[in-house]
């Protein structure tokens, strides 16, 4: 069963949740409404405010047993990302290695980081970044071309609904990921 743990801000949930991992549970969840240093790949800063409903914000710890697909973890999730925001009359594209574009706009970005100390396994935390409710002047402070769900529907998404349909998503199809990997090589 997932715990979410939130907080009003942190440096990253990424870092939070990397540096207690040892005390972390597989499936917690570590939110915040803003991150002051949240980013993606290459350390490339990713844009966090909670005006108008937030934007989700999360690392999920991650403890399988089973490590043979890890390095298919963004890929999923990616995946998960895309079911969800269909769910909302999206569609999304996967741009290779971890976004999801709608119609070229960067709408999600996704980072799996694995820890281990030595060759033993502890865990991986995925940070996840999904613009729900940015406007048009919060598109201003991202470099490059990027959306949210409400700047494509014109409607405010409610935070709590949007992250428990996500996290559903994940854990109803988590069992099979580690079974198999991912379903489709190609994504969305």
């Amino acid at each position: 069963m997932r715990a979410i743990i939130n907080f009003d801000e942190l440096d990253s949930t990424n870092t939070y949740a990397r540096q207690h991992l040892e005390e972390l549970n597989n499936f917690d969840i570590i939110s915040c409404e803003t991150q002051s240093q949240g980013h993606g790949q290459f350390e490339r800063k990713w844009y966090s405010t909670d005006k108008n409903g937030g934007n989700i914000y999360i690392s999920i710890v991650l403890k399988p047993q089973n490590i043979t697909h890890l390095d298919e973890l963004t890929r999923y999730v990616a995946q998960i990302g895309a079911m969800t925001l269909r769910e909302y009359n999206l569609n999304p594209v996967f741009k290779f290695p971890n976004d999801i574009l709608i119609e070229g706009k960067k709408i999600a970005g996704f980072l799996a980081k694995s820890e281990f100390i030595g060759a033993q396994f502890k865990g991986v935390v995925l940070g996840c970044g999904i613009n729900l409710n940015l406007d048009k002047e919060d598109i201003k402070n991202i470099d490059i071309p990027a959306t949210s769900i409400y700047l494509e529907s014109g409607k405010n998404v409610d935070k709590k609904e949007f992250l428990n349909r996500f996290l559903d998503n994940f854990e109803n199809n988590y069992e099979e990921f580690l079974l198999n990997g991912i379903k489709e090589k190609t994504l969305c």
